[in-house]
């Protein structure tokens, strides 16, 4: 019984003193995530998780026309593949037009435009290609883009 424990004991120094062929041949990435994180991937294209060894596993890419964000969930911050914002647009310049007549007007490229006049207001280009206050938002309100298109929004 002496002798047993005595060997035991001498094989688990000689294993745990002998580097393991995975972790020799691998650099280690633990200093990188900690195992069971979930994260955006740093382009936004999918969702990885960390792995048991520390290293940043795919666990899937977003589907088409999503990216990766962080939403609020149960009190944390969690990567989503959720529709991609789409861009503000920039409000048309107000752009000064000579009439016939010599008189001034915005001028605007695109009849049936819609964008926002300022914070709190929404402007549509006419078929003159002129712009025209359509009206203010309401009080509590102001002028915002919703899929490209002007909205007033508390």
């Amino acid at each position: 019984m002496k002798y047993a424990v005595a060997l035991i004991a001498a094989a688990a120094t000689s294993v745990v003193a002998m580097p393991s062929l995975s972790s020799a041949s691998k650099t280690t990435k633990r200093d990188q995530c900690t195992f069971g994180t979930y994260a955006c991937l740093a382009d936004g294209s999918g969702i990885q998780i960390c792995d048991i060894e520390g290293n940043w596993e795919l666990v899937g890419a977003c589907p088409g026309g999503t990216i990766c964000e962080y939403l609020p969930q149960n009190g944390y911050d969690l990567p989503f593949c959720t529709t991609a914002p789409t861009p503000t647009p920039t409000p048309l310049k107000k752009e000064k037009a000579k009439k016939r007549d010599g008189s001034t007007y915005n001028w605007c490229p695109t009849p049936g435009q819609y964008t926002c006049d300022g914070w709190n207001a929404i402007q549509v280009c006419n078929t003159t290609n002129g712009l025209e206050k359509v009206g203010n938002c309401p009080n509590g309100s102001h002028c915002s883009y919703i899929n490209n298109i002007p909205y007033c929004v508390e």
